[in-house]
């Protein structure tokens, strides 16, 4: 039995001692051991809880955003100490992130080295072009220039030759600069290229030391640290991976405490906002104050990784503040009135006999047992209020009579 169980069984024990109600105490008994004499006595009904103290508002200490992936926690300062604004709470390890930051910083400048070989091949190119086209102009510049085609003085398949000739020149021009346009395009395109990825890099680069600026997280202000755990329980500590916004801690305003309490799935009955709360600092057991129940979950749920009991989170508004007792997460143990204290008639559970929905009891009378219908009102862990169908005095029997 865990001790979380332990405490909460003991506990329901002294509630119910305290409350003197217990099937040999509550009541006179008859002659016979299995009768039980009904009365008015005082019936409340008490939840027991246990939990702990957080604070209403706090500050969230989160792993630095904008990273690819899990970074490893390096350093952390310890939980419940004094941190003032501006002290160094954690530190993540940043030898990966400087590692990659050197070697992006290496292929950027093998791509610069790539952009100036580059262009300094395509300026080569297109100036031999260039050159190609000037000799060609002057070439059909000539030809046209001094092209004669008087056949008195040239033989006709001279100026035939003289007019391909000019033809031929005008066409390898027009080529020449079709060429160059070509090359002028597909070389801006290398360019391009290369200056995008240099881009790329230098944005990588750019991300990598804004990350690396945030390896140490500060605190924004005074507080106390305490530690957050995740979905398992488990606190953040050195040489773990956390992920970027995952939560590490929080520095709580204390000057606002709560109580952040869980009750067992099957002892969870009647819980509702405005119920007053009795609790304990299981440190300070000599100092009991109280609260009011604030909220209670919709829904159970496990507290524990790997226990398959259900338990529902009630939240307690406390009546006095108390600053030197209040500390974030401090554990304490709880009884959650559901019922005041008031004269009611009560018999034991295990008296009262249920068939096709109708509560009975085996009611003792000269000498004899009758079967008696009855209507019940609310019930703790051992009895139950009876509404209708007894009086004062009677007497019930505590078992089931087989033979009435």
């Amino acid at each position: 039995m865990s001790r979380f169980r332990v405490k909460r069984v003991c506990s329901r024990l002294a509630l119910l001692s305290l409350l003197g109600i217990s099937l040999t105490g509550c009541g006179q008994s008859s002659k016979s051991d299995n009768l039980y004499r009904v009365e008015k006595q005082s019936f409340e009904i008490k939840v027991p809880a246990e939990g702990e103290l957080f604070a209403a508002k706090a500050t969230v200490i989160s792993a630095p955003m904008g990273g690819r992936g899990p970074q490893n926690l390096a350093w952390l300062a310890p939980e419940y100490s004094q941190v003032k604004a501006g002290d160094i709470i954690a530190r993540f390890d940043g030898e990966a992130m400087q590692r990659e930051s050197k070697e992006k910083t290496n292929d950027m400048s093998i791509t610069e080295q790539d952009i100036i070989e580059k262009s300094a091949a395509l300026n080569q190119e297109l100036s031999a072009i260039n050159q190609d086209i000037g000799v060609v102009f002057q070439e059909k510049g000539f030809a046209e220039q001094f092209s004669i085609d008087d056949i008195r003085i040239r033989s006709k398949l001279e100026i035939l030759d003289s007019l391909q000739n000019t033809v031929f020149l005008g066409a390898k021009q027009h080529y020449l600069k079709w060429k160059k346009d070509s090359f002028e395009q597909s070389s801006q395109g290398d360019i391009g290229l290369l200056e995008m990825k240099r881009s790329q890099q230098s944005s990588k680069i750019s991300q990598l030391s804004e990350s690396l600026s945030r390896l140490e997280i500060k605190a924004p202000h005074d507080g106390l640290l305490t530690y957050k755990t995740n979905w398992r329980g488990e606190k953040p500590r050195a040489g773990k991976s956390l992920w970027p916004g995952q939560k590490i801690a929080e520095l709580p305003d204390v000057s606002e405490m709560k109580a952040k309490l869980f009750v067992f799935e099957h002892e969870a009955i009647g819980l509702t906002a405005g119920q007053e709360v009795n609790l304990v600092l299981n440190a300070f057991v000599d100092k009991p104050f109280a609260g009011v129940v604030e909220s209670v979950a919709p829904f159970p749920a496990s507290i524990k990784r790997g226990d398959p009991q259900k338990y529902f989170e009630v939240v307690v508004s406390l009546n006095k503040q108390q600053a030197d007792l209040f500390v974030p997460g401090r554990k304490l143990s709880a009884s959650i009135t559901v019922t005041p204290s008031a004269d009611k008639m009560i018999v034991p559970l295990q008296s009262v006999f249920i068939e096709d929905n109708q509560p009975y009891v085996y009611l003792f009378t000269k000498g004899e047992y009758q079967r008696r219908n009855i209507t019940l009102g609310q019930s703790s862990l051992s009895h139950v209020e009876v509404l209708s169908g007894l009086e004062p005095n009677q007497k019930i029997a505590l078992i089931k009579i087989e033979d009435v």
